[in-house]
């Protein structure tokens, strides 16, 4: 009788056909290099962050300074607060309208030895590090949606004046003489302000962004890399490409690579030499998105984890390639309904401190991603996963003698508890096999399930229905015999 393997990971293909094996769903699942499927990590408390609502809007933005401050930024609709996390509690550090972040877009973070530096799509703000005071930027900076810092200066787009236009400060080095961060004319003078135009077509710059090499200028239907020179002109182009950018904040750095979506909803992977699309599996689902304008991305490293996350807010869905992998679903569960709702991430921060995976949600909380966690602040995170329909590379009726469940739980007391369903084509799934993985002292349990029926091709469904965070799924294998025609 032969045996095989019912894989279970993060490899949705929901834009191809089911019938040809294509898996439809992973939700909320990750997996190592072994194949062993988990939960996604949940969002649990964190020593330094409240454990109340800091912002009934929301939190839009989170950063935490090289010196170790947190800041985060309210979703109010124009003028959002500033505020300052430290040791469980926070203070609004913006309570006049210009210690706060004006504009409609989502925070784009930089920082100098000084300065937390902030665009939101009108004025550029600046927090002090060391005194935590926030006002204006100076020197008549543009109006941006982004902003960064490359080669000793600060780089912003214009959204008002000249939108092919990259405007840069002048030279700021060290902690002493900070005027150049603040000089944004062009005087002609090289240490001071100026702009460089990217004019490989006249669409306007969407997306600014660096990689310590080289500043990526994103147009509406093309990119352009932009290296640093030592002569008047001070930064000059090297590469261009037709890859656009359709979402503003959809960027994602890896290291010194980007991952984003173009103008044609592909998700673009490259160093600014080479480049790759990885979105056909999901493509599908991308095009029927009534928008992705308003998708923002994330980078969660965590453990053996490592996941790019794009939320899409219009549409409620939330889409993770993991490297090693393949792509999956993210979403919270209502207690209430028994059915899967939006994330409730709003914001994200990846701390080069610490390393730890911080969290801002729409209800206004702060926490961290956990891989101990099964629960979204106390709402449980629920994972299920499908096989795709599985015919064992015949046509030929497989007679399922029996399913073997290998899994591994976690230290909880609460007994585990898992569901396994199967159909046999288009439709609902049957009725669900309750699977019990024990408590505490069954650190590996092995269920059996026999005489499944018969099937030409299969498609499985298991689910994490319980709230232990460390339920592992090591292996599901079927044995099986191959009928006759």
């Amino acid at each position: 009788m032969p045996q095989d393997r019912i894989n279970f990971g993060p490899n949705q293909a929901s834009g191809f056909e089911e019938l040809g094996g294509a898996q439809s769903l992973a939700m909320n699942v990750v997996i190592d290099d072994t194949g062993t499927v988990t939960k996604r990590p949940g969002i649990a408390t964190f020593s330094e962050f409240p454990s109340t609502s800091i912002d009934s809007t929301g939190v839009i933005g989170l950063y935490q300074t090289y010196d170790g401050k947190y800041f985060a930024v309210g979703n109010d609709t124009n003028l959002r607060n500033i505020y300052r996390i430290d040791n469980g509690s926070f203070i609004n550090i913006s309570q006049s309208p210009n210690q706060k972040l004006n504009g409609k877009g989502r925070p784009i973070f930089t920082e100098t030895e000084v300065f937390l530096v902030a665009a939101g799509g009108s004025n550029i703000q600046k927090v002090k590090k060391d005194t935590v005071a926030s006002s204006r930027l100076g020197g008549n900076p543009p109006f941006a949606t982004h902003v960064a810092a490359n080669s000793s200066r600060l780089l912003a787009n214009d959204t008002t004046v000249d939108r092919t236009k990259v405007r840069f400060s002048g030279i700021s080095q060290g902690t002493v003489d900070t005027s150049g961060h603040e000089q944004w004319d062009n005087t002609g003078v090289v240490s001071d302000g100026g702009f460089f135009t990217a004019e490989a077509r006249p669409d306007e710059v969407v997306g600014l962004y660096e990689n310590t090499n080289e500043v990526f200028v994103f147009g509406q239907d093309n990119v352009q890399i932009f290296v640093p020179d030592p002569t008047p002109l001070v930064f000059v182009p090297a590469v261009t490409r037709e890859f656009g950018l359709s979402a503003p904040y959809s960027v994602i750095r890896k290291d010194q690579e980007f991952l984003w979506i173009d103008q044609y909803r592909r998700i673009v992977y490259s160093d600014g030499r080479t480049f790759e699309t990885i979105e056909k599996p999901i493509k599908k689902q991308l095009d029927s998105m009534t928008t992705v304008a308003d998708a923002f991305g994330y980078r969660v490293l965590i453990g053996h984890i490592d996941c790019f996350v794009w939320t899409f807010p219009t549409d409620g869905r939330t889409f993770a390639f993991q490297m090693g992998g393949g792509w999956s679903q993210w979403a919270g569960y209502s207690s209430t309904t028994a059915n899967f709702v939006p994330l409730k991430i709003s914001a994200h921060h990846l701390s080069k401190v610490n390393g730890k995976n911080f969290v801002g949600t729409t209800e206004g909380k702060l926490g961290v991603l956990s891989q101990s966690q099964g629960s979204d602040l106390g709402d449980l995170v629920v994972a299920r996963a499908t096989s795709g329909f599985i015919d064992r590379g015949t046509d030929n009726r497989k007679l399922c003698r029996s399913i073997k469940i290998a899994c591994r739980r976690g230290e909880s007391s609460t007994r585990a508890f898992g569901t396994l369903e199967w159909r046999d084509s288009h439709g609902a799934y049957g009725t669900p096999l309750r699977i019990d993985f024990g408590t505490t002292g069954d650190d590996y349990v092995e269920v059996e399930f026999r005489s499944l029926g018969t099937y030409r091709r299969r498609d499985w469904r298991f689910t994490f229905s319980d709230s232990s965070p460390n339920l592992s799924l090591v292996k599901v294998t079927e044995t099986f015999d191959i009928l006759g025609t």
